[in-house]
């Protein structure tokens, strides 16, 4: 149950917050106040009445924080509106205080003894004063609205080099982040290489099959740097590195035919899709039929690729191991080719799973 005491701290706690945050403000016009209190005092040789001056300065400093804050805020947001809402604004904004400071001064003498220097009647030299003082207010709101502007714009151009200068940071961080990450293949290739150097006399069969998982490899770590497009022949040999490493653990008893004509390896296309299309007669084809070989055939006829794939498989035909790939490399194609490249796999009655990618002038 909340007391009535801690509502009180809490208020307190509040109201302390508020004049310390503030501060500045509450200093400055108090001593503006008594300056020109006193100035206004001594040079007229009449002093007003701590409640007249509590009433006009309070409306004096309302008007001044209602026009930086509001009047010009809303009349220049817009700088094509500008023109018609500016003139607006103001003339409204003089009319209430004007019709304020004729409630006041009216009120004043009528219910307060307020005896006024100058004889109370509605006339262009009676408002003269009002006119200045609303002069004399909202040209220094308009100063002060310019200058919290001109702070707000500098602490928001130093937060964007700030981010600018965490965006730097963030670059040099990732560019070191890759730098390390080309270390450590380039550390395993060098590994790599030993070994198969050291074993190419006791082993030849195992350092053969070093050999060709170390190509592979850097294939595939430098196929993600050299842009999006590569040769074809490059593909190609990794695609032969494939299949000898598959024959090499399988004693040469797979059943495979890879035929391409020696033109294509100069074409170029995005980079891991024949070879992907190879892993997966690998990983369901059934590579052991002599009498059903799986096939890869590469052709170019008239400037249009032609890569075809087919094998006997060993899983069903929504296989989702298998679907994931080749749609995989439908969305590489979409992206890359658009409309120019089309991509078709199934399986036949016969347990064959088939498939059929043609760019058009590739």
């Amino acid at each position: 149950m909340v007391s009535y005491t801690d509502n009180m701290n809490a208020d307190t706690k509040g109201f302390l917050g508020f004049i310390k945050k503030k501060r500045i403000h509450i200093i400055t016009w108090t001593f503006f106040i008594i300056y020109e209190a006193i100035i206004a005092g001594l040079l007229s040789g009449r002093f007003g009445t701590l409640r007249n001056y509590v009433i006009h300065y309070a409306l004096n400093i309302t008007l001044f924080y209602v026009h930086a804050h509001y009047v010009l805020t809303f009349s220049l947001k817009d700088a094509k509106q500008v023109y018609w809402r500016l003139p607006l604004f103001l003339i409204t904004e003089i009319g209430i205080y004007f019709f304020a400071i004729y409630g006041i001064e009216f009120l004043s003498i009528k219910y307060g003894g307020y005896v006024s220097i100058k004889k109370f009647e509605l006339s262009v030299s009676y408002f003269i004063g009002p006119l200045y003082r609303w002069t004399f207010f909202t040209g220094f709101a308009t100063g002060y609205y310019f200058l919290i502007n001109f702070f707000k714009e500098r602490k928001k151009t130093a937060k964007l080099e700030q981010q600018r200068l965490n965006n730097i940071i963030q670059i040099a961080k990732s560019e070191n982040a890759f730098l390390r990450a080309q270390i450590q293949p380039h550390f395993l290739f060098n590994t790599l290489d030993f070994i198969y150097h050291n074993a190419r006399e006791a082993s030849p069969i195992a350092a053969e099959t070093i050999l060709s998982l170390s190509e592979m490899m850097r294939y595939a770590v430098d196929s993600n740097q050299e842009g999006e497009f590569i040769l074809l022949g490059d593909e190609i040999d990794q695609v032969e590195n494939l299949i000898n490493l598959h024959q090499l653990r399988q004693n040469h008893s797979l059943q495979i035919r890879f035929d391409y004509d020696d033109e294509v390896r100069a074409l170029k296309i995005i980079p891991l899709v024949l070879i992907t299309l190879v892993e997966n007669i690998f990983k369901h084809g059934n590579l052991n039929d002599m009498n059903h070989p799986a096939e890869i055939y590469i052709d170019q006829n008239d400037g249009n690729l032609t890569i075809e794939t087919s094998n006997l498989a060993n899983l069903k035909p929504n296989a989702s191991g298998l679907n994931s790939g080749m749609e995989n490399i439908r969305k590489r194609l979409a992206y890359s080719y658009h409309n120019l490249a089309s991509f078709d796999y199934y399986t036949d009655d016969n347990q064959y799973f088939r498939a059929k990618l043609v760019i058009i002038k590739v």
